[in-house]
């Protein structure tokens, strides 16, 4: 099965921790219908823990202002909800530019593929079908 978006070289979470941590340390999570959540993380020691799950984990670096980012959130919300065994994250790059930029998340929104502490691939822009083939690619 090809994936219609760029996957990226994998980066190491520890890479990760050679920076300080965010001046943000409250974890915020985001109720949505149905009972799912996509949790928000606003610092190091909270993304280097969600990262090493074993099951995949998918990271949404957004930014407040951006309207791609707005746009597809609903979309994101729907496939927490279709994918309930994938950890779903937010970050937002303003607040936790320490993340964003040991990643080199340069355009949002971005999102991240993770497993077992190793990244997977990449999807840039506000690509809905794109970000759920790349779950499906890795989901196994």
């Amino acid at each position: 099965m090809m994936i219609s978006r760029t996957i990226v070289r994998s980066v190491p979470v520890s890479r990760v921790s050679l920076l300080k941590p965010s001046v943000f340390s409250q974890t915020r999570l985001q109720s949505t219908t149905g009972g799912s959540t996509i949790k928000h993380l606003t610092n190091l020691h909270e993304f280097e823990t969600a990262m090493k799950a074993e099951s995949l984990s998918l990271v949404d670096f957004f930014a407040d202002w951006c309207g791609p980012c707005k746009a597809i959130a609903p979309h994101l919300q729907k496939l927490s909800e279709k994918y309930p065994n994938v950890n779903f994250y937010k970050i937002n790059v303003d607040e936790s530019p320490d993340i964003a930029g040991a990643l080199g998340i340069s355009a949002m929104p971005t999102f991240v593929l993770f497993k077992e502490g190793k990244g997977l691939g990449k999807v840039v822009g506000a690509d809905p079908r794109g970000v759920e083939e790349a779950i499906k690619h890795y989901n196994k």
